[in-house]
């Protein structure tokens, strides 16, 4: 029988916190920039300022803001992993520019694995209600998530250009056959 899972809350930093309270205080946000990924599994702290060992770290790549009447006020945030890197994911790393704001590890668990030449999307959630929330934001990079969807999307179009074509055609041979018989008399 395996042993239910239990909730692991993320680790805002000391120096995270800092950024927030002066951004707050100046009436300006801090955006959530980049997210990071490593492989080293432990116990977070707040007093960190890296990863244990990072191995890659990406912009933003889609966000939104959500209120749910159950958890408050979170962030919704997206970040795509790519490239020749191939690693255990087993810390995260949320980061504003260069400072690291919060942290998400578990003593001895991987939480994902990135695999060579491949894309890993993921989507974070992340409760802000107990903090200054109105100074909060997400500022998107040029690594959208979208653009994981391109070739995709080009496939699809190609194929309903072509669809359209031919349909067209079809039409075409109706409306000629159909005269014809006028013409016959039929």
């Amino acid at each position: 029988m395996s042993e239910p899972n239990t909730f692991t809350p993320i680790v805002w930093t000391e120096q995270g916190l800092d950024t927030l309270l002066s951004a707050s205080q100046q009436g300006i946000s801090m955006a959530i920039t980049h997210v990071s990924a490593g492989d080293e599994a432990y116990t977070p702290s707040a007093t960190q300022t890296t990863l244990r060992n990072e191995q890659q770290k990406v912009p933003v790549g889609g966000a939104e803001i959500i209120n749910d009447p159950d958890y408050g006020k979170q962030l919704r945030f997206s970040a795509l992993f790519d490239g020749p890197s191939s690693y255990a994911v087993k810390e995260i790393g949320i980061w504003s520019t260069n400072t690291l704001v919060a942290i998400y590890s578990i003593p001895n668990q991987q939480l994902n694995f990135k695999s060579a030449d491949a894309a890993w999307l993921e989507v974070f959630n992340l409760s802000v209600s107990a903090l200054p929330s109105q100074n909060i934001t997400c500022q998107v990079g040029v690594n959208n998530a979208n653009v994981f969807l391109t070739e995709e999307l080009l496939t699809m179009t190609y194929a309903q250009t072509l669809q359209s074509k031919n349909l067209v055609k079809q039409i075409q041979q109706n409306f000629l056959i159909q005269k014809k018989l006028r013409a016959a008399g039929l």
